[in-house]
């Protein structure tokens, strides 16, 4: 009995407990949905898209998703994104719809939505913000989002256009700079090891911004972007070139290989001739012949793989982007061996954005 009277007790003291601070025990109401409204915003949404309107259509497609989540919501407004331009935020919409549909055994709708992201990949900005020095209280955002300390130094997708890039630190001003991201390429932006004094950013302060007081200075500011080195937009042309000088130097030692195994199989069958009467060898004559023929071999494929390779390398090197303002010229390209023991020869493989 004294331990029923206990486990009572204590049902009553939470009973008690909730009903004196509901704010902290109890769960917040979930947010009200709207069936009606996130219908019709949809089907107007849909009619904007089928005139090619996306700009219109994309907002009440976001509208009508807050008001009652959906997948078909959500794969068309990805749908909408895309035709905007907006590649990242379509490529993260059809995989959220592909893992969604994957948990409601959907699959294929699930299908679609990974082909759907997967056609996105080779077009998607990445934005790198690296950060050199660490400073007390370092803050660093991306149009106004915090980027916390595993993102440094990381490529992330991000849509085409400007993006901002700001940091702040314990003590000092802000340092902002804007960096255009571009589809299927990597920007690169570098955050200053010395953030402007609060003194300076006072004035550099925008016009547009309220007064200062006198005699009291600023904590806070923006400096321009020319007042550090400019952002780095990475290209491929050296990593292509050096690959290519790679691929060619494999093909030297390719073709000096093949030499050297013809010259072994030639010697082979010279020495084989005194141990043979035309067609009819002894023991040691079937032997010698039968490395010529395998040195032979070896020595072809060799000949041929480096020759490939040498034409492969030259062709890499002579094709890589120079800089980038030849955006004609920008995109991947590799030559592949192709090597047989009757023939070869090599294929050039490539992709132009």
């Amino acid at each position: 009995m004294p331990a029923a009277n206990a486990a009572v007790c204590t049902r009553l003291f939470a009973v008690l407990v909730l009903a004196a601070v509901p704010h902290v025990a109890l769960a917040a109401d979930p947010p009200k949905k709207d069936p009606a409204g996130a219908h019709g915003l949809f089907y107007e949404a849909r009619e904007l898209m089928r005139q090619n309107k996306f700009a219109e259509a994309c907002p009440k497609l976001e509208e009508s998703m807050r008001l009652e989540p959906g997948l078909g919501t959500q794969f068309n407004l990805a749908d909408c994104n895309e035709h905007l331009g907006k590649v990242t935020s379509a490529w993260a919409g059809f995989l959220k719809v592909a893992a969604a549909s994957k948990a409601a055994n959907q699959p294929e709708r699930e299908k679609l939505a990974r082909k759907r992201a997967q056609a996105l990949e080779a077009r998607l900005p990445k934005l790198v913000i690296d950060v050199t020095g660490a400073q007390m209280g370092l803050e660093v955002k991306r149009d106004g989002i915090d980027v916390g300390y595993p993102a440094w130094g990381t490529p992330v997708p991000v849509d085409p256009g400007p993006h901002r890039i700001s940091a702040t630190a314990t003590g000092k001003g802000t340092w902002e700079t804007t960096i255009a991201a571009t589809e299927g390429k990597t920007a690169r932006v570098s955050v200053p090891r010395d953030l402007p004094p609060p003194a300076v950013a006072a004035a550099r302060a925008p016009e547009s911004g309220p007064p200062p007081v006198e005699g009291e200075a600023s904590s806070t500011t923006t400096t321009t972007a020319s007042d550090f080195p400019p952002p780095i937009i990475e290209q491929n042309g050296a990593l292509q070139r050096s690959t290519g000088w790679i691929v060619a130097g494999a093909g030297v030692v390719g073709l000096g290989l093949g030499a050297g195994f013809g010259l072994s199989s030639l010697g082979k069958r010279n020495d084989s001739r005194s141990h043979c009467a035309g067609n009819q060898c002894d023991p040691d004559g079937v032997s010698l012949r039968n490395d010529a023929i395998r040195n032979g071999n070896i020595a072809t494929a060799a000949t041929i793989f480096g020759a490939a390779a040498v034409a492969g390398g030259l062709l890499l090197v002579l094709t890589s982007p120079k800089s980038t303002d030849s955006p004609e010229r920008a995109g991947a390209i590799r030559a592949v061996p192709n090597v047989a023991v009757n023939g070869g020869g090599f294929m050039v493989q490539g992709s132009f954005q």
